[in-house]
């Protein structure tokens, strides 16, 4: 892979960073007004309360700067071992898995970076960026290496234990992974239940001293056995109540990977360097988080709403990756006396990875802004003890919680799928060479694979998504309001832009008339495609406005155009499969 720096490399992520992004909005909302955790700071001089920022400019600096040393270690260091990392697999032998030591290495070396804890309040230890950063982050670490970049994104579901645990939960659990002395796993799928949670089996009893015995077997556990001599703490779904009890019988327990066993690892297309588990809880000790009963429906959506943005970012870095490889494959290149770069339908594919990577980007990066624009200021509500329902009233949490809950499907389906697209044109650009296992693209193609799989299928996000959008698209609801909105900031919206809007109402309306549950399932993901195309499509157009310099504006443009078009014929097939297919 290229050995550079992933952050201060990519000027197009240069750009949206610096120009694109509205700092001072989402400063204000992740810091406070006040900038509380300053002066906290300033008030005890607690050391994990140093690096708050105490104004605007600070913050940005911040980020800065720590989005190059993550780019640095990221491009300079994780992305020349991956390909290691990638062929010296993992091995499982006595109930123990063991690592590569180059994994090791760079775990280790990882932790010295002081990094790590990006999504974690300061009060555990973290750096307390807000989503937007974090989306950043992950981008850039996908670039590197998807195995990686799990291992890492997983530790700061520590972030779960903070918002929701005991002051004791916190200094035990979340403070060691903001240090990287442990990791963390989201234990929820079992052998028969994957995406249907409600159902999940593995029981949890209440013991005298208020503790809890897990028993039951859980599949596919991203990290559940920990990495090395770090173990993990596995964030654990179990039943409560009856074992007919839906949702409300389901809790989540913190149980470390010490006490439980693992059975085996999976043996996987692509991943590596991730091991990916079966647990055995066998009367393991478990601490419940929170309260029973909301495991699922408070504690887990907090999990996976996290985590599905992150599959978003991994989808923007992977298509980061097959452009900057296959751009640099098409120039080294040569055939016919010249670089195949200069062959336009190469010339094209290389092109269309750059413009739809943009695309990710921005609709990745505005779900992220939509998310720090109320979780900041909920999670100050729960701390200060307000009652949820007071919570939930909150205009501010209402309106933007709401958004969120429709754009975060939306951008997991549609990056994660665009992602995998990204890297299978790229092994097109490389012919031959790339279905060999002679280049880190064949790599990047199997890892990318995953993002549409894990975190909630693609399916079930059209499924989640196709009701939000045909109720948020009535005359007066809030997603057509947004989208209004976002529509008002472009000076002149395009032909192309415009026309993808015409055929989306087409579209709704036709869903609409639909009787049949089941032909309304079957012709759904048009529907989704359609309006992640259009979203994408408003996100390009209000972006070229504020670009500085007019070469990359004039770029931007003609890369925005191709994007509307394609749109544009994709909605018109999208719209003919929902009127015609049966």
């Amino acid at each position: 892979m290229i050995a550079n720096n992933y952050f201060s490399d990519d000027k197009d992520l240069q750009l949206i960073f610096t120009q694109l992004i509205d700092w001072e909005t989402i400063v204000r909302e992740t810091e406070g007004e006040n900038f509380f955790d300053h002066k906290i700071y300033s008030d005890t001089k607690n050391n994990r309360y140093e690096m708050a920022p105490s104004s605007l400019e600070e913050a940005i600096e911040l980020y800065t700067s720590s989005l190059d040393a993550m780019g640095d270690f990221f491009g300079k260091d994780v992305s020349q071992k991956s390909q290691i990392m990638d062929r010296n697999e993992l091995k499982y032998e006595n109930g123990k898995v063991i690592f590569p030591k180059e994994t090791i290495e760079i775990y280790e070396k990882f932790r010295s970076t002081g990094l790590m804890g990006y999504s974690l309040p300061r009060e555990a230890g973290g750096l307390n960026f807000p989503a937007t950063v974090g989306a950043f982050y992950a981008m850039i670490m996908a670039r590197a290496d998807v195995a990686f970049c799990m291992t890492t994104t997983l530790l700061n579901l520590a972030q779960i234990v903070s918002r929701f645990g005991t002051k004791e939960q916190i200094e035990t659990y979340a403070t060691k992974a903001a240090t990287g002395e442990s990791l963390f796993a989201m234990s929820l799928t079992e052998p028969d239940f994957g995406s249907d949670l409600n159902s999940v089996r593995t029981v949890a009893v209440k013991q005298e001293d208020g503790s809890y015995r897990l028993t039951g077997t859980k599949r596919f556990i991203s990290q559940g056995c920990g990495l090395g001599e770090y173990p993990a703490l596995l964030l654990t779904l179990a039943r409560t109540g009856k074992p007919d009890g839906g949702a409300r019988g389901l809790s989540v327990f913190l149980v470390k990977s010490t006490d439980i066993t693992v059975a085996g690892i999976e043996k996987k297309m692509g991943l590596h360097g991730s091991p990916t588990c079966e647990i055995v809880y066998d009367n393991s000790y478990g601490e419940i988080l929170g309260e029973e009963g909301l495991g699922l429906t408070r504690y887990t959506a907090g999990m996976t709403n996290f985590m599905r943005l992150v599959s978003a970012s991994g989808g923007c870095g992977g298509g980061t990756a097959a452009y900057y490889e296959s751009l640099k494959y098409a120039k080294e290149r040569n055939q016919f006396g010249k670089p195949i770069i200069e062959i336009p339908a190469v010339y094209e594919m290389v092109n269309k990875i750059k413009r739809e990577t943009n695309a990710m980007r921005l609709l990745t990066l505005e779900t992220a802004r939509v998310i720090d624009m109320y979780q900041h200021h909920q999670i100050r509500m729960e701390k200060e003890g307000k009652a949820d329902r007071d919570i939930r009233k909150d205009e501010k949490v209402k309106y933007w919680s709401t958004l969120a809950s429709n754009l975060t499907p939306i951008a997991k389906y549609y990056s994660s799928e665009e992602g995998h697209k990204c890297t299978s044109i790229a092994v097109q650009v490389f012919g031959g060479a790339g279905y060999t296992e002679d280049y880190d693209i064949s790599r990047m193609f199997r890892d990318s694979r995953i993002n549409t799989i894990y975190e909630g299928t693609s399916q079930i996000h059209v499924r989640i998504s196709t009701g939000a959008i045909l109720a948020g698209m009535a005359g007066d609801g809030n997603f057509r309001k947004y989208l209004n909105s976002l529509k008002e900031e472009i000076p002149k919206p395009s032909t192309f832009l415009l026309e993808q809007e015409m055929l989306l109402e087409k579209s709704i309306l036709e869903m609409r008339k639909i009787e049949s549950e089941t032909r309304k399932e079957t012709v759904a993901e048009n529907l989704m495609i359609q309006m992640a195309r259009y979203l994408c499509t408003l996100l390009y157009e209000k972006a070229i406005p504020k670009i500085m310099d007019q070469s990359e504006r004039e770029t931007w443009e003609k890369d925005c155009r191709s994007y509307a078009i394609d749109s544009a014929a994709t909605a018109q097939s999208s719209l003919y499969r929902i009127q015609y297919f049966e």
